[in-house]
C-alpha cells in the first residue's frame, strides 16, 4: 500500500486507565463523534481509534482536531492512508475516490501531518487495535472470514483485539482451535483463556442497517464490551455532504445505515 509501514504504538500507562473507550470510522462526520463523544463514561479512561478519521463526509479537519482535543491514540486506516497521500487509490470504489480527493484538496498541513504519523497498531497490556487485520495491517483486509480471524489470532499477543473497517459491529471467539462469529450484541462477556476479535462499528457511517453511531467501552476487569448506539443529527449531517459538493450518494446512505 504505497508507502504506509509497519508501525507500532506500545502503550504503558495501563495503571491511569479504568476502561477503554473504542472508537472506528468517525469518516469527517462531526455530529456524529460530537454526539457519541458526549455519551463517553465517566471517570478515567483510555480513547482509542481504531482508524478512518476522514474520509466521506465534509468536516476532515474538525474530526482530527476532536480525535486531538480528546486525547484519543489512533491507528491509521485506508481512508486516512489515501488521505495523506501514502496509499494508492486505485483499489477504492469511484465515491471513496472521489472523497480521498476532495479531502485531500481540504486537509490542512497539520491535519495531514497527523494522518502521516499514524502508526498501523496500538498493542497495550490488555487489547491490541488495528484497522483490518493485525497479521497483515498494511494492507487493510476486511475482517470477513473465520481464515482472516485466525491469522489475525496467531498474530496477536494478548487476549483482545479492537478493529473497524467494515462498519459492522460483532465478534469472533477462538475457543478449542475453532473460530465462531456472533453479529451484534449489546454486551459481551469474556470467557477467560478465550480470544477475542472485536469489530467496535462506525461513528460516522454505520453500515449494519441501523443508522445510529455505534462504539465500545471495554472494561478490562469485568472483561466486558458494551456496544453503544447513540442518535445525532443524520440530517446535518447529510446536508454538510452535499452542500461540500461530495457526491450525493454518501450522503444518502447515513439515513439508511447503508
Amino acid at each position: 500500500m504505497g508507502a504506509v509501514a509497519r508501525r507500532v504504538l506500545h502503550v504503558r500507562d495501563k495503571v491511569l486507565k479504568m476502561k477503554y473507550v473504542l472508537i472506528s470510522d468517525i469518516h469527517a462526520n462531526l455530529p456524529a463523534f460530537r454526539s457519541v463523544a458526549g455519551t463517553f463514561p465517566g471517570g478515567e479512561s483510555a480513547i482509542l481509534c481504531a482508524g478512518d478519521v476522514v474520509g466521506y463526509g465534509a468536516e476532515p479537519n474538525e474530526c482530527v482536531d476532536m480525535t486531538l482535543s480528546l486525547g484519543a491514540r489512533c491507528v491509521m486506516g485506508n481512508h486516512d492512508a489515501a488521505a495523506a497521500g501514502a496509499a494508492d487509490i486505485n483499489c477504492f470504489n469511484e465515491w471513496a475516490k472521489e472523497a480521498v480527493r476532495w479531502t485531500r484538496s481540504r486537509l490542512s498541513s497539520g491535519s495531514r501531518g497527523f494522518l502521516e504519523a499514524l502508526p498501523m497498531v496500538i498493542i497495550d497490556d490488555d487489547i491490541t487495535v488495528v484497522h483490518g487485520t493485525l497479521h497483515s495491517p498494511e494492507e487493510f483486509m476486511y475482517m470477513d472470514t473465520g481464515a482472516k480471524a485466525m491469522h489475525t489470532f496467531e498474530a496477536m499477543d494478548n487476549n483482545v483485539c479492537f478493529l473497524g473497517h467494515s462498519h459492522v459491529p460483532g465478534f469472533f471467539t477462538l475457543r478449542e482451535g475453532k473460530v465462531y462469529y456472533s453479529s451484534y450484541k449489546r454486551r459481551l462477556r469474556m470467557e477467560k483463556g478465550l480470544k477475542y476479535i472485536v469489530n467496535v462499528g462506525s461513528v460516522g457511517q454505520p453500515r449494519d442497517g441501523d443508522n445510529r453511531a455505534c462504539y465500545c467501552v471495554y472494561d478490562p476487569e469485568r472483561k466486558e464490551v458494551e456496544f453503544r448506539r447513540v442518535e445525532y443529527d443524520v440530517t446535518s449531517a447529510r446536508e454538510s455532504i452535499i452542500k461540500a459538493g461530495l457526491p450525493e450518494y454518501l450522503g444518502d446512505r447515513l439515513t439508511r445505515g447503508r
